[in-house]
């Protein structure tokens, strides 16, 4: 079983991308580090929620490849507290320390960025739960966050 990291607010859309590598609050020595983290999400997007595929893609979660070799995530999946559920590509890897966007909306798949394919927020601004799971289903990371006023991400 793993240990859940602390959330902290983050302010901004890029700050989310760079910081989550670093804000993440360590583990009890005890606890071992799960080898894949989720980093942090970007939960409401600046302006009005328009629905629009642009500000579809502001909203993201961050997955942080926590060794020091690159890693597949063939079978591995991202659900939210609803029904939600977004499946890694069969031949994606993520590199070693490396961090990765899967945005809400559509788009072209690259080496750092993913996109989920939804028509519709994914992320509730009143608070929801992510959770990482390898091809067994395993729980590998979560990160649950409430709302909080000022706040529109964080990281996990």
């Amino acid at each position: 079983m793993f240990a859940r990291r602390f959330s902290l607010p983050i302010a901004g859309i890029a700050a989310v991308a760079s910081a989550a590598a670093v804000l993440v609050a360590p583990l009890p020595a005890s606890a071992a580090a799960p080898i894949f983290l989720v980093a942090g999400i970007q939960y409401d997007p600046v302006g009005p929620d328009t629905r629009t595929n642009a500000h579809l893609n502001l909203e993201y979660i961050s997955i942080r490849n926590n060794t020091t070799r690159p890693l597949s995530l063939k079978g591995y999946r991202i659900r939210d507290a609803a029904s939600h559920v977004y499946y890694f590509p069969p031949t994606f890897s993520i590199p070693a320390r490396g961090t990765i966007l899967v945005h809400t909306g559509k788009g072209r798949n690259g080496p750092n960025h993913l996109y989920w394919g939804s028509t519709d927020y994914i992320w509730n601004n009143t608070g929801d739960t992510a959770r990482l799971q390898n091809s067994l289903n395993k729980v590998i990371d979560f990160c649950t966050y409430k709302s909080v006023v000022g706040r529109a991400g964080l990281a996990c």
